[in-house]
């Protein structure tokens, strides 16, 4: 994915012009590119744009919902004052953002096996608190280690998908998190060397 900030700013003041005319997906989608691009565009997001969401609060699919709660988080990482209203806020977050079943972690029994056998004790299939999955959490030196094993759908020509650069990247600015993130191809090239396994 590629993300340009400068871009998303250019196109804000036209966005901000029309967002009465948008529908629901739209306004959604809007607010997903501007997390993603991590651009602020004060102009875009403000009171007006909070109102067009509240008056098609009841119009949003779960898809849209998922979006714009990573748009509020979004605000969280900025410190922003513009919030969605409660009731919004919590229909993203109960509604679309918590998995409804549990994931099932995507790490390879030999990633699990060799990170046991280094010492580390590893957690599966964690939640964070503010709702993202992630495959594993491990801590070192008292330092907490999300590790995800990012198959083909988390990139595009090898390049991480705006999905997963938001992930990521809120996971460590709200989370305080690093995220340590195994590509498949990666792993796939070590085979049967276990050596360069736990070096990896």
């Amino acid at each position: 994915g590629q993300i340009d900030q400068h871009l998303f700013q250019s196109l804000a003041p036209r966005a901000a012009a029309l967002v009465g005319e948008c529908t629901s997906q739209n306004l959604a989608n809007i607010a997903w590119a501007g997390a993603v691009a991590n651009a602020a565009a004060p102009s875009l997001f403000d009171d007006d744009f909070i109102n067009a969401c509240l008056e098609k609060e009841d119009e949003f699919t779960l898809e849209a919902l998922y979006q714009l709660h990573q748009w509020q988080l979004w605000q969280e990482e900025l410190k922003s004052e513009i919030n969605l209203p409660p009731s919004l806020r919590e229909k993203c977050f109960l509604e679309a953002f918590l998995p409804t079943v549990p994931t099932p972690s995507a790490l390879p029994d030999d990633v699990i096996l060799e990170l046991s056998s280094i010492g580390l004790q590893l957690e599966e299939e964690v939640l964070t608190h503010r709702g993202y999955p992630l495959d594993a959490l491990v801590e070192v030196n008292g330092n907490k280690i999300g590790i995800e094993f990012d198959g083909t759908s988390h990139f595009v020509s090898r390049k991480p998908t705006g999905s997963t650069i938001l992930k990521q990247r809120q996971i460590t600015n709200l989370e305080g998190i690093r995220i340590v993130s195994v590509p498949y191809w990666d792993w796939n090239k070590l085979r049967k060397n276990r050596s360069k396994k736990q070096q990896y």
